[in-house]
């Protein structure tokens, strides 16, 4: 998995978003994945974000690591943009072994 689209949904697409959320909080994967919420004021609208990181729940990184996009297009240069930070991030690790 190179990364994770998700569109608006209900209490299902929601599970599948946050049990993606934990493993890598948790660190059972290893890489920090493109994370790309299409539909930015439904998001927000429907989980307060920010409060997760005011009552402790998870961490300002874990939060920033949420992109939201409005538009299929915005969605995909994002995902590009991802899938393309963690190639380099493998190439450097290799160079360095």
């Amino acid at each position: 998995c190179m990364g994770l689209v998700v569109a608006p949904g209900g209490l299902g697409t929601c599970d599948e978003l946050f049990e993606v959320i934990t493993l890598m909080q948790t660190g059972k994967i290893k890489r920090k994945l493109p994370v790309i919420l299409i539909g930015k004021k439904f998001w927000q609208d429907c989980i307060q974000w920010e409060a997760f990181v005011e009552y402790g729940m998870i961490s300002e990184e874990d939060a920033s690591q949420l992109i939201f996009a409005d538009t299929a297009e915005e969605a995909f240069r994002h995902l590009v943009a991802g899938v393309q930070r963690l190639e380099d991030e493998d190439q450097t690790r290799g160079a360095s072994k």
